[in-house]
């Protein structure tokens, strides 16, 4: 498991664990998949994506489509990417909090709606 998965793994559980696990795989199915996607990279990415493998091979692109989870992963990859622009404002931390703590609590087995 990635650092970053298993970083997250013991408290939002192993489905978020799972996505983040796929952050990769999910760029590199874009930038095979999406031409579009794959022009609109920033240079860090485009030059971290080359040290990742570079775009998948179809037969790497046919087992990301089967894995259940890509959907979820592209999306969550399509968000991190859309958050990168200079300038952007979004809310900070405090923000975000309940929503980890319920994905947390949730995964503890302690969620209350």
């Amino acid at each position: 498991m990635p650092r970053a998965a298993a970083a997250v793994s013991g408290l939002l559980g192993p489905r978020v664990a799972r996505l983040v696990a796929l952050h990769i795989p999910a760029k590199r199915y874009l930038a095979a998949a999406d031409p579009e996607c794959a022009a609109g990279l920033s240079p860090e990415s485009t030059r971290t994506l080359a040290l990742q493998g570079g775009p998948i091979t179809p037969q790497e692109q046919n087992a990301f489509e089967a894995d259940p989870d890509s959907p979820a992963a592209v999306a969550l990859r399509r968000a991190d990417d859309a958050g990168k622009v200079v300038g952007l404002r979004v809310a900070g931390l405090e923000h975000w909090r309940p929503r980890v703590e319920r994905v947390a609590a949730s995964h503890a087995g302690t969620f209350a709606p």
